[in-house]
């Protein structure tokens, strides 16, 4: 089967490696048919986030078939459509046992596309307690952002808005951008998002939960959202890493900034702000205890339209044109904003008409 190795930065390649089979009882052994790119996969391959170990198959956000299971498997079989749960722990270390399995001590080795193989692959390997059957009518192109949104999930369980009509920003309209927005609505709040990008910005308000709004900018937003160009600013998601120093001046008292970007960024503040005003500056990247669960729940029920936040399926074979489209260029050794209408990219390594 082809596989798509990460090497070094800007070095990735496809290779052809042999087929996985079940090794233990337990084993599940899944046809992938889609796997989203991430932003840890965008700053794995620029170099931005060097964390991967090199030889290793990158990807984790994905869904398939499964081809072969071990002989103690009784809860999925063979033919099943399942999602799969990238994010394995131990459940004996502190970490496990205080509900922090993102942080789990042992998890090196495990972590899908980073220091185990992923996705990208034809087939990946993993135990039955992380996959989970897809409904019949359930695409496997939207459970394949199950694993983003709980990501977006245990985000937003660490955000406690003061009111409901908390003046509340999602600033970037990318997967976790929009997934937010929805996320924050089906909470009671009323997003606004910020995008730079005119074509990002064009596809994303176009998938907007009813009575949310995108801008190019945070004075535009204010203007025409709120009618203030003076518009407090009481809750901000910023997908970008950047902002912190910018926006935290103009946070309201009791506001919370939370930053999920994996973007390297030295910001100062004044601590002083921070307590007179009641402030909280949090950051959040991965799922939490049951985050999976609560995701696969939104998309298999419908009250999120993860589909529709797809904008392109590429083959395996094809994974620089899928890269490209979140504006990371590999072979021109370039990363930087994404000049196209794009969103959810998905790698499609049976192709794209599965």
């Amino acid at each position: 089967m082809k596989a798509l190795k990460y090497l070094s930065p800007w070095d990735v390649e496809l290779r052809e490696v042999p087929d996985l089979h079940v090794t233990g009882d337990d084993d599940v052994v899944v046809d992938v048919k889609f796997c989203g790119i991430c932003g840890t996969d965008l700053g794995i391959v620029s170099g931005s986030y060097p964390v991967a170990v090199p030889g290793v198959t990158l990807g984790h956000e994905a869904s398939g078939v499964i081809a072969e299971v071990g002989a103690g498997v009784t809860t999925v079989a063979v033919g099943d459509r399942v999602v799969i749960n990238p994010t394995p722990y131990c459940g004996r270390c502190r970490m496990c046992q205080t509900q922090r399995i993102n942080h789990c001590v042992n998890k090196h080795g495990t972590e899908s596309g980073v220091s185990y193989d992923g996705a990208y692959a034809g087939r990946y390997r993993t135990t039955s307690a992380f996959v989970h059957r897809v409904p019949d009518d359930v695409s496997l192109q939207a459970a394949a952002l199950t694993e983003p949104l709980s990501c977006v999930v245990a985000g937003a369980r660490k955000l406690q808005p003061p009111s409901l009509a908390a003046n509340t920003y999602v600033f970037g309209a990318g997967p976790l951008g929009l997934l937010y927005t929805w996320v924050l609505s089906l909470k009671g709040l009323t997003p606004v998002v910020v995008e730079h990008s005119p074509a990002r910005l064009e596809f994303a308000r176009d998938r907007l939960p009813d009575g949310t709004a995108a801008y190019a900018s945070l004075e535009e937003a204010r203007v025409k959202y709120f009618n203030d160009p003076q518009a407090p600013i009481d809750i901000v998601v910023d997908t970008t890493s950047m902002l912190l120093e910018d926006l935290f001046p103009q946070m309201a008292c009791g506001g919370t900034y939370m930053s999920i970007g994996l973007k390297e960024k030295t910001a100062s503040i004044d601590t002083m702000l921070l307590a007179d005003r009641s402030l909280s500056v949090i950051g959040s990247i991965d799922s939490l205890h049951g985050s999976f669960v609560e995701a696969f729940h939104l998309i298999t029920t419908g009250r999120i339209p993860a589909e529709r936040l797809v904008s392109h399926v590429v083959p395996l074979s094809d994974f620089r044109t899928g890269f490209a489209a979140l504006g990371c260029d590999i072979d021109g050794r370039r990363f930087g904003p994404a000049d196209q209408a794009s969103c959810k990219v998905l790698i499609a390594p049976g192709g794209v008409d599965e």
